[in-house]
């Protein structure tokens, strides 16, 4: 194994010696120095692992030395030879960084042991060091892939929210296009289905429903007599009273409209919607017979928005009616065809539904 080298400092050349033969015996590569003002260049031009240097020498000190290696090599430790009067000087060293001190006149066994000491600190201290400078450099390459991967997250959920925006829009203009198909089959209810849509998601926001529920009422109310595209125009545009077998027909709409939209796997709950929106609040509607709360709340919605839309809009057996008198014929089938709860909620805030008489 290589020896490790250690720097000697003595004004007194006795004790160079006897401390070079010590160390030397130890298994150590020694230098020896008499100080002075050269010892500064003999430190920056070698590379020593300990200093041990005398206190009172001329020219340059031991506490000199000790300031100079402390400040420029913190990693080579330091020991103080002194004598029992210079006690307080070397407990000033200590304060200033010194490993250790010995005593002259001092033993070998002593100095290997301090040796020994000193060496094995300096080796801690610097596999300590190594271990801080890897982790630093383990938590900067941490931190970078974090904040790479943070990135590459952040740029896929814009990815994402762009994607479901984009599909968002395309079923708008999807729903759009089948809503004008509705209209173009029944030619009484043209502007129904956006009439619909404003007056469902306005009431839909009266009762706080949830951002989901909002797009999903938007679609319903689009779509909710979708089911007519299976309806012969005769029917639909016919200006007599139905007869019952008509009828029949014309409430199969709701459920035509369910298994077209079901069809689509992003549509499931409006599906649904749009097959209960004839459904009677006393259970007496179609195609179920449900009631009261077993009625999808949006279909509820649904219903008393058409009901309204229905009376409020010119029709082939009779002219519109004003809002007033549209909410006077509603409040005599609340509780019957219609929720309660959001009839009252239409009536309290008739001012957003107004339209007028000739819509």
């Amino acid at each position: 194994m290589q020896k490790r080298p250690i720097l000697v400092i003595d004004d007194e050349e006795i004790i160079r010696k006897t401390l070079s033969i010590h160390l030397t015996k130890g298994n150590y590569s020694v230098i020896q120095s008499a100080g002075g003002s050269g010892i500064f260049d003999e430190l920056k031009n070698n590379n020593y692992e300990l200093v041990i240097s005398d206190i009172r020498m001329p020219e340059v000190n031991g506490l000199q030395i000790l300031e100079y290696v402390k400040k420029n090599y913190d990693d080579i430790p330091v020991l103080i030879l002194t004598g029992l009067m210079d006690l307080n000087i070397t407990i000033d060293a200590m304060k200033m960084g010194a490993f250790d001190f010995l005593i002259k006149p001092i033993t070998k066994e002593h100095l290997l042991n301090t040796v020994q000491n000193a060496l094995h600190n300096r080796d801690l201290l610097i596999q300590n060091k190594k271990l801080e400078r890897e982790n630093m450099e383990y938590r900067t390459l941490l931190e970078k892939k974090v904040e790479m991967r943070t990135d590459e997250l952040n740029n896929k959920t814009i990815e994402l929210e762009n994607a479901y925006e984009t599909l968002q829009k395309m079923n708008f203009q999807m729903v759009k296009v089948l809503a004008e198909a509705i209209e173009a089959k029944d030619k009484y209810t043209r502007g129904h289905c956006d009439r619909m849509r404003f007056t469902c998601l306005k009431i839909g926001e009266l009762l706080s429903i949830s951002e989901e529920e909002k797009t999903d009422l938007e679609f319903a109310a689009l779509l909710h007599d979708l089911g007519k595209i299976g309806i012969a125009d005769s029917i639909l545009n016919k200006i007599d009273a139905l007869s019952e077998k008509e009828f029949n027909m014309i409430k199969e709409h709701s459920l035509i409209g369910e298994k077209i939209i079901s069809e689509i796997s992003s549509f499931k709950n409006v599906s649904k919607i749009i097959k209960h929106h004839h459904e009677n609040y006393d259970g007496t509607g179609y195609p179920d017979g449900l009631k009261d709360g077993q009625i999808p709340l949006l279909s509820r919605i649904i219903a008393v928005a058409d009901v309204f839309d229905a009376l409020t809009s010119n029709r082939p057996y009779r002219k519109s009616l004003s809002t007033e008198n549209a909410i006077t014929e509603i409040k005599n089938i609340s509780g019957t065809k219609l929720d309660p709860t959001i009839v009252q909620h239409l009536i309290n805030n008739r001012g957003h539904f107004h339209k007028n008489s000739d819509t």
